[in-house]
């Protein structure tokens, strides 16, 4: 039986949009995540294998895989309020590998074979939402909300700090696809950042 997922999209706007799970993040921030990483986990399953058998699980398991941010440790709580909030709209079986792939998504253990392929898929979806424009988006806000002068904050950031967050995060990757994703979004923030420096200090770039 297919997944309505317009009812699925609604609850999780009910009980997410109005969230705001990050001080320094804008409002709704884990619901517009989450419906981000439910494109991008579908994408990433077509480059990685054909198999689609899990394309619906993984699509809900990413729509719902922060509910539970804010409650420490955000994946076994999502894990434990998905089986709850879902268990009239989805059938058992399908409902508890939901909740399994979301329990998982923080385990990233990339050099050890501690996750099936489902549960990789999401991580490095979820992760990689995190890069690129939207990376650049919530670099704002953080800097924003949380340091006084925040275009200075940020090129602080990228010029002292962004090349150590790159590598650590890169290293989280299960999939070569994943990384060949990351270093697109990589190499587009350095170029914003290269802009940034220069037009901040009231320059032009040509």
């Amino acid at each position: 039986m297919s997944m309505d997922f317009e009812r699925l999209n609604a609850l999780a706007e009910g009980w997410m949009r109005a969230r705001q799970a990050h001080l320094e993040r804008e409002r709704g921030s884990v619901y517009f995540h989450g419906q981000r990483v439910a494109v991008g986990v579908l994408e990433l399953r077509r480059r990685v294998t054909e198999d689609d058998s899990h394309d619906e699980i993984l699509r809900a398991a990413a729509i719902f895989h922060d509910i539970g941010k804010g409650i420490e440790p955000h994946a076994q709580s999502g894990a434990a309020l998905v089986r709850g909030l879902l268990r009239e709209e989805i059938e058992p079986q399908a409902l508890a590998e939901i909740a399994r792939l979301i329990a998982s998504h923080c385990d990233r253990r990339p050099r050890e074979d501690a996750h099936d392929v489902w549960a990789r898929l999401l991580q490095d979806a979820d992760l990689l939402d995190h890069f690129g424009s939207y990376g650049i988006w919530m670099l704002s806000m953080n800097a924003a909300n949380l340091s006084h002068g925040s275009i200075e904050a940020l090129n602080e950031f990228y010029q002292n700090q962004y090349g150590e967050y790159i590598r650590k995060n890169r290293a989280l990757l299960n999939f070569a696809q994943s990384l060949a994703v990351f270093d697109e979004k990589d190499a587009f923030v350095r170029q914003f950042a290269s802009r940034l420096r220069v037009e901040s200090a009231g320059g032009y770039c040509i």
